[in-house]
């Protein structure tokens, strides 16, 4: 595990100019596979173990992670209608998603750690 976080890139990183989510591709596919592979021997052991609410969490989060990566290739043609809409809800001027409904709050949106 202590290899883990040397390698992660979740901090002290600097954007390069046009640098987009496909750059990352490479990266967020070892994590999908890795988190994907867990589920799935999660999946196993809850079908060994005859436990089906088990089974049906890993398998949504085996199908979470690989829906990641069919937003990152924009394969559109395998996103469902739920899927479509709340990806046209994110805000890639600010690299935010933008929750159904926010406008009824009165309060002005800010980023995480910024100062009011």
């Amino acid at each position: 595990m202590s290899d883990l976080f040397p390698n992660y890139r979740g901090h002290g990183y600097s954007r390069g100019i046009g640098c987009a989510l496909p750059a990352h591709y490479a990266e967020i596919q070892a994590i999908c596979d890795a988190l994907g592979y867990a589920a799935q021997q999660e999946m196993a052991q809850a079908i060994e173990q005859d436990d089906p609410l088990a089974r049906e969490r890993a398998y949504g989060k085996w199908l979470a992670l690989r829906g990641i990566l069919r937003a990152i290739e924009a394969r559109a043609d395998e996103w469902t209608p739920g899927e479509r809409a709340m990806l046209e809800l994110i805000d890639w001027s600010r690299e935010q998603f933008r929750f159904p409904g926010i406008e009824a709050f009165t309060v002005q949106p800010s980023a995480p750690g910024a100062d009011r």
